[in-house]
């Protein structure tokens, strides 16, 4: 096509041109016409559930348009099907960030908005979580209330100011001084530099993050595995021993030793009343939760209650206290893992080290730029390419620096609930 426009007059040219537009501009109306409904503000809460074994918890929306979905279609029972179904916009997970961006009217962001980001996912979770119908434009259109977004506000807010003033000085200043024949510096830098640093940085990046992701799933895999060994306790106890209340008092014993391990691993200030009040109410006819409470080491404390608890159970053989004590020991080693991720950051130097290259790296990068999109004469392009490479890359370094201490964000109330939970049934099952 392009050989044909170069080689033809100026009136077929203009034709030729005026055809492929038209046929351009019939295609955009007819993909338009044709993902209305996918991209339409109303669809934006639909999702895509295939194939569904019940319709009892699903409410279907009516059909927006006939080109969209079909008003009718016979089903039978062998078939899988798609089904459109709607889901409330207004029903969020508890303890969401959505639904705490709709209880307190704005959006969490910072260390406010931690206790909002402890995800517990179920089924219906996941079916949206799988979605994609929509979800370029889904991600687009949260972007603007994302608390990670709001937190590199500082960031990007400086490296877009210094392109503005280099925008600024190069393309005002310089040329005022100009037509009074006054010479001035342009600020400007060549790409080269940048084009060899850039992966340095990228590895820098990558490195800070993976060292993050590592210490927040070595902390889950030491919270599942406390949970797992908790309940076995409880369950072996409620099997070698016929003493119903002492087995109580272990499953007890399991709940306070995570519970005060979650304590130890939780801000002060959020979880210090919660967690004096949850004990007391579990203790309140025994002292075993004050001493706990006041020992200078409250983990050992409940730590030894577990072991001591273990060992009072009367039970025919002995070598099974043995065994069930192993639990008891795995529970330390775990509890050890998580103070030391508790403890021990990310090595400052590589941290510090991290943030001053990138700091510089961005800071400057409006001269690289300014110089490149002038060769292209398109000096406008240096403040939103700025900007956007500014927001990715600090982005991904605050992504690091979220996951760097993985507790304030693990579910671990959820965990220990659990626990708790699984004790009962297994007390409840020794009591039939």
């Amino acid at each position: 096509d392009l050989d044909l426009i170069v080689s033809s007059s100026p009136s077929s040219m203009s034709k030729m041109i005026l055809s492929k537009l038209g046929t351009i501009i019939a295609l955009v109306i007819l993909l338009t016409e044709n993902c209305s409904c996918a991209f339409s503000p109303s669809s934006l809460g639909s999702r895509l559930i295939a194939p569904a074994q019940s319709r009892s918890d699903v409410h279907v929306s009516p059909p927006i348009t006939s080109s969209c979905l079909p008003t009718t279609r016979q089903h039978t029972n062998d078939e899988h099907f798609i089904l459109y179904a709607k889901i409330d916009s207004n029903e969020d997970r508890e303890g969401s960030l959505a639904a705490a961006t709709k209880a307190l009217g704005k959006v969490p962001y910072g260390e406010i908005s931690r206790k909002y980001r402890r995800t517990v996912f179920k089924h219906d979770d996941w079916v949206n979580h799988r979605q994609s119908n929509s979800k370029v434009f889904d991600n687009l259109q949260s972007m603007f209330f994302s608390g990670v977004v709001r937190q590199l506000r500082p960031q990007v807010g400086s490296v877009t100011a210094v392109a503005a003033a280099v925008m600024g000085w190069n393309m005002g200043v310089v040329d005022l001084a100009a037509s009074y024949n006054i010479w001035l510096p342009t600020l400007t830098l060549p790409v080269v530099p940048f084009t060899l640093s850039s992966p340095a940085l990228g590895l820098l990046l990558v490195f800070r993050t993976n060292a993050a992701y590592t210490r927040w799933m070595a902390a889950r895999d030491s919270w599942a595995r406390m949970s797992a060994h908790s309940k076995n306790l409880v369950r072996m106890g409620s099997i070698f021993s016929s003493d119903q209340s002492a087995v109580k008092e272990m499953s007890n014993a399991c709940w306070l030793y995570a519970r005060t391990v979650m304590n130890k691993l939780s801000s002060p200030g959020e979880d210090e009343e919660e967690y004096i009040e949850e004990v007391l109410e579990r203790y309140q006819d025994s002292s075993i939760g004050t001493r706990v409470i006041k020992s200078k080491n409250r983990v050992i404390a409940a730590w030894r209650q577990l072991s001591l608890q273990l060992h009072s159970l009367p039970a025919s053989d002995p070598k099974a206290l043995i065994e069930t004590d192993k639990s008891i020991i795995v529970l330390g080693e775990c509890t050890a893992i998580c103070e030391k991720i508790y403890s021990s950051p990310v090595p400052l130097v590589y941290t510090r080290h991290t943030a001053r290259f990138l700091s510089l790296w961005a800071l400057t990068l409006p001269c690289a730029l300014y110089s490149a999109f002038s060769a292209l004469d398109q000096t406008w392009a240096t403040l939103p390419a700025t900007s956007i490479l500014a927001f990715f890359l600090f982005g991904v370094d605050e992504l690091a620096m979220q996951l760097e201490e993985p507790f304030s964000i693990l579910p671990m109330k959820y965990f220990v609930d659990d626990i708790s939970e699984s004790a009962e049934i297994l007390t409840e099952t020794f009591e039939e």
